[in-house]
């Protein structure tokens, strides 16, 4: 019988052959082997747990260009077939929430979006009370916190056109639907504001960036400190996971009134 490939693992992390040999010997370790929120992803040896979903997703880095030892990967929250490496993940999924927003503004007859700016929330994790006593807790880093602030508003055009289409709410609701944004009760208002005839010519609404990954980033925090490993790349996510609670991005929709 074939294995059940779903839901797709929110956080997969590649390692040396010899590292997943040593994992699976490991009394202690070798249990994430399985878990089914993560995934063990050895470069090149067959592996010996969630085997289909482990080829899937070996596949699917190699496709990409992002197989690479040491490296942690996580789901994309608006695609569910794809995953980026951790540290880019934060400035990745945060744009693409605001270009999906854009994308059903787009929709609903707007003319333009614009970009106002970028608050971001810090506070001290430990992963929802579980695993207290293997996880860091950091102090707040407001320094940090400005680094990345400032990296995202240099990453988002002032304001985007968009033309002024005529009003299709169901569209909008089905490219909802496709993107997983159904949850977000920002981008549900939005819609619902111009279900109802759209009385305003503009609209401010507040997104935040990291709502839809946030289980996401947890996930992948919490498997990496029970591997007990070192990851390669900047520690940009291992910072972010550990201190940010939310990145809120305001913007502004204009509608064009006749």
């Amino acid at each position: 019988m074939s294995e059940q490939l779903s839901p797709v693992p929110r956080v997969a992390i590649v390692v040396a052959d010899k590292t997943y040999r040593d994992i699976k010997n490991d009394d202690r370790r070798a249990p994430l082997l399985e878990a089914p929120d993560s995934l063990v992803v050895p470069y090149s040896t067959d592996p010996v747990f969630q085997i289909e979903r482990v080829v899937a997703v070996r596949e699917q880095l190699i496709a990409r260009d992002l197989m690479a030892i040491d490296q942690l990967l996580v789901r994309n929250p608006y695609d569910v077939t794809a995953y980026e490496l951790a540290d880019d993940a934060i400035e990745t999924f945060v744009k693409a929430k605001y270009y999906h927003l854009a994308s059903i503004a787009a929709h609903l007859g707007a003319s333009s979006i614009k970009f106002v700016k970028v608050e971001i929330e810090q506070e001290k994790s430990n992963i929802e009370g579980r695993v207290k006593t293997d996880v860091k807790v950091v102090k707040v880093d407001g320094e940090f916190a400005r680094s990345i602030k400032n990296r995202l508003e240099g990453r988002f055009e002032a304001a985007t056109e968009l033309g002024g289409k005529a009003v299709d709410v169901e569209k909008a609701r089905k490219f909802m639907l496709e993107r997983r944004l159904s949850n977000d009760p920002d981008v549900l208002g939005l819609i619902d504001l111009c279900a109802t005839g759209n009385p305003v010519r503009t609209h401010r609404v507040k997104i935040n960036g990291l709502r839809e990954s946030t289980q996401t980033f947890k996930a992948g925090l919490e498997l990496t400190t029970k591997l007990d490993m070192k990851l390669g790349g900047s520690g940009l996510f291992t910072r972010a996971a550990e201190s940010i609670s939310s990145i809120e991005v305001t913007t502004e929709i204009t509608w064009q009134k006749g």
